[in-house]
């Protein structure tokens, strides 16, 4: 669980599962809302400062969809309303999806 030891210290671990620093706790310095995402701002081990996206640590709670879902389901409501939204602008531009 991230935001705080036992000590009141805000820490979390990076969990991105191809990132060279998954696994790895931190100090928690910042979360804010960088080049179009949130993003986590920490001390590397280099001493510099880092971020993150915030997806790839244990900052947030887990997604509901995905926890309840358990990984029945490939595609999320949300996610597919909003690639209909997309194939129906390209064809009123009579546009042919390029996906």
């Amino acid at each position: 669980m991230a935001y705080g030891d036992e000590h009141g210290a805000q820490v979390f671990t990076v969990t991105h599962p191809f990132h060279p620093l998954r696994g790895q706790t931190f100090d928690l310095l910042a979360v804010r809302n960088n080049w179009g995402g949130d993003r986590v701002s920490y001390a590397g081990p280099d001493g510099r400062l880092r971020t993150l996206p915030v997806e790839w640590t244990d900052v947030l709670e887990p997604d509901l969809v995905v926890t309840v879902g358990a990984g029945r389901a490939f595609f999320r409501t949300d996610h597919l309303r909003e690639l209909r939204k997309l194939l129906d602008e390209c064809v009123r531009q009579g546009e042919a999806p390029s996906c």
